[in-house]
């Protein structure tokens, strides 16, 4: 899985650095079973898995970790049983329950057929570090 860094997340990380506006933390990990092609343009999932199927917008603990050279790297993690059958192709970090803004976005390679009872961890690492 590729992982890219977009546009509102880069808006909302500055608002959280200076304090200025209505910065909000990411704290939410997504699914969906569409996908858009990875691009820093892109606000939101193709197609978010928003049915009662377990695969739906999670609520998480981001913590930091350490790079080689500090705690650089924030960390967000969730493991999701699915409930019924479904097809994950995309995952997203967002800052709100439902729509808010995203951090980050990436599409797997091939998409993951979910059966009843089976389970899918996503982690994502993202580094804020120099020269970007």
């Amino acid at each position: 899985m590729a992982a890219l860094v977009v546009n509102t997340g880069f808006v909302e990380t500055a608002k959280l650095i200076t304090g200025i506006g209505s910065g909000v933390v990411f704290t939410r990990l997504a699914l969906g079973s569409g996908s858009s092609t990875e691009a820093t343009d892109v606000a939101t999932l193709a197609t978010e898995i928003t049915v009662a199927s377990g695969l739906v917008r999670a609520s998480v603990t981001p913590s930091l970790a350490q790079s080689s050279t500090a705690s650089d790297t924030g960390v967000w993690s969730n493991t999701w049983t699915a409930e019924s059958a479904q097809s994950v192709k995309e995952a997203g970090i967002f800052n709100s329950a439902t729509g808010g803004a995203l951090l980050a976005y990436a599409t797997f390679a091939n998409a993951i057929p979910m059966e009843s009872d089976d389970t899918l961890q996503v982690t994502w690492s993202v580094r804020v570090c120099p020269g970007a």
